[in-house]
Formats: structure tokens, sequence, C-alpha cells
């Protein structure tokens, strides 16, 4: 692969656009993970799912390398490896149903929880793309491909296409608005403990959760960030500035063969997985 290269693009039926591929290869947008998983956590509904058939404690980058695959498939797979991940992912949605800490029913496949799930991966993935190469890294055409592509991606989930906005602008728009419907309740609060905890993990992965909590928590709406219990005050943004340090300088100075080796890997791994149906 050349120092140029991404992951080796799907064929042209499936394929997405050369700036989603391009921006998707990029390690870096691995650092929204984190803050797209508490956004969604901050959801009622997604909350009550995540806290309720997912085991943080015992395996708390399952949820998070679930996501990887998927979104790696849908960039840079074929068919074959598209559906399978999306069959996967569809199969394990159909078990997430029940009512959540108002008494109210949650259930995976809800069109409107989709959306919510596919609109923190795309707000938060750009967010931490931005935070490491500039405001002006992505132009606006690009940011509108991108958000094309994360709302295709979408409909693999059985989201609505009609439902996904078709431009940055009318995305922010409608993202900006669901802000305002979200409560960070005991669920939420609970989830967000268990994942960062990660008190069955390996040793190393215990290590960077405090790292990984300031880099998710620096991504968030301020009000929200507060409500998981990390309000933003200067000694907290200093603190985080630091912690993204280490992450703008790999994004910055490393050649892209190396910053896109994430991408790579999940793809061999999403293969191998396909080809044995595992």
């Amino acid at each position: 692969m050349s120092s140029e290269q991404s992951p080796p693009a799907p064929p042209a039926e499936h394929q997405p656009s050369e700036a989603f591929r391009k921006f998707a290869a990029e390690g870096v947008v691995l650092a929204g993970g984190g803050t797209a998983i508490l956004l969604q956590l901050a959801h009622p509904q997604v909350a009550a799912g995540v806290a309720n058939h997912s085991n943080f404690a015992d395996a708390p980058m399952r949820r998070l390398w679930g996501t990887l695959e998927f979104v790696t498939a849908e960039a840079f797979g074929n068919q074959t490896e598209q559906q399978f991940v999306r069959r996967r992912v569809n199969a394990q949605h159909a078990r997430v149903q029940g009512l959540d800490e108002h008494q109210q029913r949650y259930d995976a496949n809800n069109p409107h929880d989709q959306w919510w799930v596919a609109a923190t991966l795309c707000w938060s993935a750009i967010r931490a793309y931005r935070r490491v190469y500039g405001r002006r890294s992505l132009t606006a055409n690009d940011l509108d491909a991108i958000v094309r592509d994360f709302g295709r991606m979408g409909t693999g989930l059985r989201m609505p296409a009609a439902s996904w906005p078709q431009t940055a602008a009318e995305f922010d728009r409608k993202f900006a608005a669901q802000l305002v419907a979200l409560e960070v309740g005991d669920a939420a609060r609970f989830a967000k403990a268990e994942l960062f905890a990660a008190r069955h993990a390996a040793w190393w992965l215990r290590a960077i959760m405090p790292f990984a909590t300031r880099i998710a928590v620096s991504l968030l709406p301020p009000h929200l960030a507060a409500a998981y219990g990390h309000p933003q005050t200067r000694a907290s943004r200093f603190i985080a500035n630091l912690c993204w340090i280490p992450v703008v300088l790999a994004g910055r100075i490393l050649p892209r063969t190396v910053r896109t080796l994430p991408a790579t890997l999940v793809l061999n791994r999403v293969r191998t997985r396909a080809a044995t149906r595992r």
C-alpha cells in the first residue's frame, strides 16, 4: 500500500464517495468512538437497550469493535462482507427489546433509534477528525458526501433512507434539535461507568481508560459532559488538551500507511469472519 492509499475500494456499485473513504480510513476518527457511545447512552431508549443487553464490565470493547467492523465493511468491503455485518448487527438488534427506566418501550429496530445511532457516529467522527486536522480540513462538498454515506450505512440497519439529511447543514440542524431531547439518566451513567472502568478487561486497557474518558468527554456538548459528571472547567479543558496531543501528533506526523492501519486490520478481520461466517 502506498503512502496515499486507503484500504481497497469495494466494487463500483457499492462504492461510497472518495471523500468518505479517505475520511473513514484515518485512524483518528476512532477517537470519536467513545463520544458516540456516550451520545447514544444519552438517548433513554438506546441507553436502556445498551444497559440491559450489553456487558461493558466484561467486554468493554465489544460494542466499539462491532461498530468498527460495520463502518469498515460499509466503507471498504464488498457486497458479501457488507451483507455479513448487516445480518449480524440486525440479528443482535432483534433481541434488544424491553422497557426503559421510565417504563417506555425500547426496540433496537426502532427507526428513530437507528437514526440516532447513525447520527452519533457521523457527528463524533467528524468532530474527532476536525480536532486533529482543523475545521478547514474538510470542504463543504466533503462534509456533504460524508454525511450522505453515513446515511447509506444507516439504511443498512433498516433506517428509512428518507429520514436522513442530504447535506451537512441539514444534518447539523437536525442533530442540534435532537440534542435538546437528550437525558443522561441512571441507566446512561451506569453504562458509562461500566464502560470506562473496564474492570475485567486486560490491564493495558484499564490503564488507558482514564485517557480514553478524557478524549470521549472532551468532544461532548458541555451540558452533556456535565451530566455525566465531567463539567468543563479550565482545568479539565487543559487536561483534555494534553490528552489530545499524542492523537494530534500521530495524525499529523505518521505516514498514511500507518494512520490507515487500523482500518486495514479491521477490514481483514471482517473478511476472515465473513468467509467463515463467524
